[in-house]
């Protein structure tokens, strides 16, 4: 071994080496050194297996010497070397890292030899004990970075399930989703809280119980809602159906229940998974479009018919204005049956038009309206007229209101009707309450109904706290002829026309109403920009200046009585009974035709197709369509063929003379 010696005392030295020399003949190396810091050097400089180290020296006295030393090499053990005999002093050193303690006097070979060699191992142990307890340490801490990381990552994954279930939770909220298992032998069931919320109840409401679910259905989907459950669960298939419940304040709501049952080996149905998903808005959609074909093909067939009755009306109204005209002299007899006649004539065409506002919509002389002053008047002329004392009127007229762009006859027989009908359902008396107000409609808003679109409305309603309107037949209340009076008390087309002119003023109609409770009527119309009203022109400003205008129209009656009454008010007439025979008019007078009275449904060539050409072969000449099916499509395409006015069948000896005095004061050629 290779030892290094720290005396001073130099013959301390020598005996000690002799000692080593005889125990341990050339098994050893000793390097001597008087002085600590001479000791120091050489640790730095040379390997050494252990340090003898007198703790008396020149330089360093006591313990110090041992902290210094471990300081420099602290794997390398230290035996101490003291010429006292002190116990005390020995313990000490041993805690401040020596290894051993020898009395010089009492250092034989063999001691010294053994002291050194246990010192080595007692070294080399503890060495071997800090780094197994330092590898350990390191382990530890490894180990422990790796739980902390584990369980890290356990609480992410915590994290993301509780998020995915939150989000699952909320998606199932918006979709109105909530699920259910079931345990067929137990009959016990468990509802999720969304489930229960759907049935507008709070969560445990079921109490995991069926019969209380069951207890939720609408009295005529119980039985039958209650058997397919039942097969469902006998034949092991999945469910799939559909059904209503009724909430807790009395609504009714629509339930799609979608299920899967599961079975034992020996194929027993043991449990049944599956969700309830509220569908009531699928099923007003699908309502209102039943509703809307429904009253498409209705539209088609009423528009048809109520074509022929203008063209059969028209010449009727013409000649009864004419012979109020030309026959001056006649008896009180003859002037009351030709007044009869003229009135019969009106009030025939004014069903024929609202006929019309339920197939197509009608396009009247819109102007730029304020709905306020309209309910109003209609409410002093219900106070005077239609309204006994047992009912009280009152209106909320908000302040601010937006314009409307509306025809004022039209929107007046609207609410008339809405308001006559709340009379009506209330014989004994009640409130009758009209309203309007601004409303802004979102997209989502304007999703529930088929008609609307996002934007500005004003919303009129008319309500009433009478016999309400059974749920079988609210769907059928706009269908025309249908009425809930007797016989010669209503001709079921009050509600139709309501429908039809507020689509074609691009609003729609929303019904609300229970049995016993009354009915709320709302119209939506779409707010505008002011616009100019017009303004009506006197009779004697009405009359030509032998212009020259021509007839075009496949019904002669019409032809004869539109001709009769323009020449009676100065006016020169081409007459033609088709697409053709007009254009070959139009070819042989050129320069001499100032205008055309074109009727847009003719057999052959009819006057859609006859317009361009008519403009081809005189662009400036003005045209009047003529219809008996006076649509806002019509109106809308005819305009887009340049044609300047529209002019509904049947109309009145001054309804034809103003419109072509509009045409004359906007066009210069006529």
């Amino acid at each position: 071994m290779d030892i290094l010696l720290i005396e001073d005392s130099a013959a301390e030295a020598r005996f000690l080496h002799e000692i080593l020399k005889a125990t341990i003949p050339l098994q050893f190396h000793l390097d001597h050194v008087k002085r600590l810091g001479d000791g120091v050097n050489c640790l730095t400089q040379n390997h050494f297996n252990v340090v003898l180290l007198d703790l008396t020296l020149p330089d360093s006295q006591g313990l110090i010497s041992i902290d210094t030393l471990t300081s420099v090499a602290p794997q390398l053990p230290i035996v101490v070397l003291t010429n006292t005999n002190d116990n005390e002093l020995a313990l000490e050193a041993v805690r401040q890292g020596a290894q051993d303690y020898l009395v010089k006097r009492q250092v034989n070979g063999e001691l010294l030899v053994r002291s050194l060699r246990y010192a080595i191992e007692r070294k080399q142990a503890s060495e071997a004990l800090r780094e197994a307890n330092e590898a350990l340490e390191v382990r530890v801490q490894e180990r422990t970075a790796e739980l902390e990381t584990t369980n890290e990552l356990l609480k992410q994954e915590i994290s993301s399930h509780r998020q995915a279930q939150e989000r699952l939770e909320l998606a199932q909220k918006a979709a109105q989703i909530g699920t259910f298992e079931w345990n067929i032998r137990s009959n016990e069931v468990t509802w999720s809280a969304e489930l229960e919320s759907l049935y507008g109840l709070s969560p445990g409401s079921f109490a995991g119980q069926y019969e209380q679910w069951a207890k939720t259905l609408h009295p005529g989907d119980r039985t039958k809602t209650e058997q397919e459950f039942w097969h469902a669960v006998h034949t092991g298939e999945g469910l799939n159906t559909e059904f209503r419940i009724v909430h807790p304040d009395g609504t009714v709501h629509w339930i799609a229940a979608k299920s899967k049952v599961f079975c034992d080996e020996t194929d027993i149905p043991l449990r049944m998974l599956g969700v309830h998903i509220d569908i009531t808005e699928k099923k007003q959609f699908e309502a209102q479009f039943l509703q809307a074909q429904r009253l498409e093909s209705l539209g088609t067939l009423a528009s048809g018919i109520a074509h022929d009755l203008n063209n059969i009306l028209t010449p009727i109204l013409t000649i009864a204005q004419l012979l109020s005209l030309k026959l001056q002299n006649l008896d009180e007899r003859n002037r009351q049956m030709l007044t009869m006649l003229n009135t019969s004539a009106k009030r025939g065409a004014d069903l024929v038009k609202q006929i019309l506002s339920f197939a197509r919509g009608v396009e009247g002389k819109r102007i730029s309206l304020q709905m306020g002053s309209l309910i109003s008047e209609i409410k002093k002329i219900l106070q005077e007229t239609l309204c006994n004392k047992s009912i009280d009127i009152q209106t909320d007229i908000a302040t601010d209101l937006w314009l409307v762009s509306a025809d004022i006859t039209q929107l007046h027989q609207v609410l008339m009707n809405l308001c006559v009908n709340a009379r009506d359902a209330m014989p004994t008396g009640g409130i009758l309450s009209l309203g309007v107000r601004n409303l802004w409609v979102d997209e989502q808003q304007a999703r529930r109904y088929l008609e609307a679109k996002p934007g500005p409305y004003v919303v009129s309603t008319v309500k009433d706290t009478g016999v309400g309107i059974a749920p079988e037949i609210i769907n059928r209340i706009f269908d025309p002829f249908f009425t809930t009076k007797d016989i010669g008390q209503g001709t079921g087309l009050g509600l139709s026309a309501v429908l039809g002119i507020i689509k074609s003023h691009g609003g729609f109609v929303e019904v609300q109403s229970q049995v016993g409770n009354g009915s709320q009527f709302q119209i939506y119309l779409p707010a505008i920009e002011a616009m100019t009203a017009q303004v009506s022109v006197d009779w004697e400003l009405l009359s030509g200046q032998q212009e020259l205008i021509l007839v075009v129209d496949d019904e002669t009656a019409i032809c004869d009585m539109t001709k009769l009454a323009l020449e009676s008010y100065n006016y020169r007439v081409l007459v033609a009974h088709n697409g053709t025979e007009a254009i070959a008019l139009c070819s042989q007078y050129p320069d001499q035709i100032d205008g055309v009275l074109l009727d847009i449904m003719m057999p052959s060539l009819n006057g859609i197709d006859t317009i361009p050409i008519l403009q081809k072969l005189n662009p400036y000449i003005p045209i009047i369509a003529m219809s008996g099916l006076a649509s806002t499509e019509t109106v809308a395409q005819i305009e887009q063929l340049g044609v300047q006015r529209f002019l509904a069948k049947p109309f009145t000896t001054r309804e034809l003379l103003q419109t072509i005095h509009e045409v004359k004061a906007s066009h210069c050629y006529l």
